[in-house]
């Protein structure tokens, strides 16, 4: 996925409630709901309140994007977490952490965005939560993937991960990537693994035309047209940039899922307090 700008996660602090009301209404759960169902943790069983998470800026590279660190507290905040932004960066921000007794610790730089648990040295990375977390919303929105043909664009390591999670969810998959050779690598693993038959070497249209649903995990912007694809069409679309066109998008607002950051922090937290708890 392309890195982030300011622009895109600067008004995610003021706007979480009004982001998390209109994802329940399109998919009939919460963000929490959605983190709690991409990590399987028992709903009843889980109090964020007890966990203390550090956020902490990062200046290696090209270094901290604006608001970066806020958003993803506020974001842990909402969900009911204990969260800070540690007032040092780098070193000096994991000092602090530990100082202050963080369980969870999140930081990225520019090839890494990743939650450590300190309880117990797990790890988990952004994309899987991502792939999880976006597979779970879109299993909520549709009511259930079963046997409903979903379109998974992008055969990278964000669409590997979620290419696994809708196998197992028996949908049927259907594979896009420019690339087609990765396109094939990835269909013949699928089959390997879990027995599941994916469509691919077809055009977009056509894949498009057969789909019920997307799965966005292509760094493509603006790549699907509105002529492309059908109303009633379900999209979940992790990261930016968006692989919808405006007039696209218009079609399909009310069942498309998309977002810088918010569903992927979310499941990047309960996915951490899943691996503390096993």
């Amino acid at each position: 996925m392309t890195r982030l700008v300011s622009t895109d996660i600067k008004n995610i602090p003021a706007e979480i409630e009004k982001y998390d009301l209109e994802l329940k209404r399109k998919t009939g759960s919460s963000l929490k709901d959605i983190a709690i169902i991409a990590s399987g943790l028992d709903k009843l069983a889980i109090e964020p309140a007890s966990s203390r998470v550090a956020v902490i800026p990062v200046t290696v590279g090209l270094g901290p994007i604006s608001g970066f660190s806020d958003a993803v507290c506020a974001i842990a905040g909402h969900l009911g977490f204990s969260a800070f932004v540690t007032s040092l960066p780098d070193v000096g921000g994991l000092d602090e952490a530990f100082k202050k007794e963080a369980e969870i610790v999140m930081l990225a730089d520019d090839y890494v965005f990743a939650a450590f648990n300190l309880q117990n040295r797990k790890v988990i990375n952004n994309d899987e939560a991502t792939a999880r977390g976006y597979v779970a919303a879109l299993n909520c929105m549709a009511g259930s993937l079963d046997n409903k043909a979903v379109l998974l664009a992008g055969a990278g390591r964000l669409g590997s991960i979620a290419a696994d999670l809708l196998a197992q969810l028996q949908v049927d998959l259907i594979l896009f990537d420019p690339d087609r050779n990765r396109e094939k690598q990835l269909a013949e693993r699928i089959s390997d693994k879990y027995g599941v038959e994916a469509l691919f070497s077809l055009e977009l249209q056509e894949a498009l035309d057969k789909c019920d649903a997307v799965f966005d995990a292509s760094p493509g912007d603006a790549f699907i047209k509105g002529r492309n694809i059908k109303g009633g069409t379900l999209v979940a679309a992790p990261g930016m940039p968006f692989g919808l066109d405006p007039e696209a998008y218009d079609k399909v607002a009310e069942q498309t899922i998309h977002d810088p950051l918010q569903i992927g922090v979310a499941a990047m937290l309960y996915c951490s307090l899943a691996e503390s708890r096993s």
